[in-house]
């Protein structure tokens, strides 16, 4: 299969590829005071890399493109 471009596209990410995308960003110290954290950072880290490598350009397009995401 190719895409319109001719190019093969990627495989999808194996959970090995997820697995050290959120082990890299886990070692990143969290530097927010921790009243009031809702979410684990390495966890916003890991969907705001995703998100951009999927083009989002911007805090919003990152949040629509978590928001377009399946359940799963």
């Amino acid at each position: 299969m190719t895409t319109p471009s001719g190019e093969t596209p990627s495989p999808p990410i194996t959970e090995g590829e997820r697995r050290g995308l959120l082990d890299a960003v886990s070692v990143i110290p969290d530097p927010r005071n921790p009243h009031g954290v809702r979410y684990p950072l390495a966890a916003l880290l890991t969907v705001a890399v995703c998100a951009v490598l999927a083009g989002a350009s911007s805090f919003a397009a990152i949040a629509d493109w978590l928001y377009d995401l399946d359940e799963a």
